[in-house]
């Protein structure tokens, strides 16, 4: 508000001169500052006094970039125009920096003298505001991420020769205050050209630079050294953390697998744990059931369900990453687990009977006779054949078996 003041104060001025003298020259901006790239049109008030009688007829305002003193367009003002206003399009301001309008005159006739005058402006033209982002990219695309790259500024359409943007991204292992301990830090650069626009999202490959990743997003015009916008280093741990990953709830028979989901460009590397969720006293410490380690790299473990009691419980694993740097971040997920079978350590069965036995633990072998008899009064011409029985089989713990018994009497 102040500034606004302070230019109409101005204008207020020259225009009062203007009228008090009648031969006042000028050359005003209609603002004092201009957004490079924007679609907003830069307006130029001027006015002179053609003091010699008609003889001045090119009459020029010229807008040049004030650092190099190049000529970016020249504007001449109609025939006897001594007084209005210019109009210089969004695509003269391609870049920030210094500005400088400048009209001079002109005679029609070089022989003829001219008063000695130049007017000049001096316009302030800086960068659009961009904010840039980063998000991670599907999960089919691992090992990449996306810068995005946004502003409210509306942009100039460009008719011809639209400027493109360069995207810088430099990754680093460290951050600048580490770097004189830890001696040479590694450090990647990767670029991508793009068109200038409102919105947008640039992909780009990850580089290999450890457990710890840092990137810097520097925003620049093409084919120009100046810098539209800088951010970073940008800790991608503590930008995107660590996910676990498991299902909310499950029955156990062999295992629990847990999976850690890393940020982009961040290799794994440290510990997950396992607790019981249960109400605690203020104070009172976690105990961890077990811990598994993920080397370089590893993104998955499994806990055996030994480790789980009877029945449905929540358990809770957290994932810790702790180095020398600056930095330890912890990651929590809870689940249900429902355990039904007890584990028991397997031992070998007892042998089962080989046979039939009977409450007694007797064996009971039995002989067979074949006799053959004659009628009463024949003799008999076959003598008795007897049959023998097969050897007695006995059990350790039987009883001893009785004699047979004799024949009757009329067959011996």
């Amino acid at each position: 508000m102040k500034q606004m003041l302070k230019d109409f104060s101005n204008r207020l001025l020259v225009v009062l001169c203007d009228c008090v003298l009648g031969e006042a020259e000028y050359l005003l901006l209609g603002e004092p500052g201009h957004v490079a790239l924007s679609n907003h049109t830069v307006s130029v008030d001027f006015h002179y006094f053609d003091g010699a009688n008609g003889m001045l007829r090119n009459v020029s305002v010229l807008l040049l970039e004030a650092d190099t003193n190049q000529t970016v367009t020249t504007k001449y003002l109609l025939t006897n125009q001594s007084q209005g206003t210019l109009e210089f399009e969004c695509f003269y301001f391609k870049e920030a920096g210094n500005y400088w309008f400048m009209m001079t005159p002109e005679a029609a006739d070089n022989s003829t003298p001219i008063p000695s005058w130049e007017k000049s402006a001096f316009p302030k033209v800086e960068w659009p505001v961009f904010h840039v982002d980063l998000n991670r990219t599907s999960k089919a695309a691992e090992g990449t991420f996306q810068v995005g790259l946004f502003t409210n500024q509306p942009l100039c359409p460009f008719p011809v020769d639209k400027p493109n943007i360069l995207v810088d991204v430099i990754f680093t292992n460290s951050l600048p205050e580490a770097r004189k301990s830890q001696g040479q830090p590694l450090e990647i650069r990767t670029s991508k050209r793009t068109e200038l626009s409102q919105g947008q999202w640039v992909e780009f490959g990850c580089a290999p630079v450890g457990p710890e990743a840092y990137v810097t997003v520097v925003l620049k015009l093409l084919g120009r050294d100046s810098v539209i916008t800088s951010t970073g280093p940008i800790d991608l741990a503590q930008k995107f953390g660590y996910k676990l990953v498991m299902v909310p709830e499950l029955t156990c028979e062999s295992g629990v697998e847990v999976m850690v989901l890393p940020p982009p460009c961040i290799f794994v590397q440290g510990v997950v744990a396992v607790f019981k969720e249960a109400p605690r006293h203020p104070g009172e410490a976690i105990i961890r059931l077990a811990e598994n380690s993920l080397n370089l790299g590893e993104r998955r473990t499994v806990f055996n369900c030994t480790l789980f009691d009877m029945g449905r419980n929540k358990y809770c694993f957290d994932f810790g990453v702790s180095s020398g740097s600056h930095f330890s971040t912890k990651e929590k997920e809870c689940m249900l687990i429902q355990r039904n079978i007890a584990f028991r350590p397997s031992s070998p069965s007892p042998l089962q009977p080989q046979g039939p036995v009977k409450s007694n633990n007797i064996v009971t072998v039995t002989g067979i006779f074949a006799v053959l008899v004659h009628h009463r009064g024949h003799r008999p011409h076959h003598a008795v054949e007897e049959v023998r029985p097969a050897p007695q089989v006995q059990h350790p713990r039987s009883a001893q078996l009785p004699p047979l018994a004799q024949l009757p009497e009329e067959l011996r």
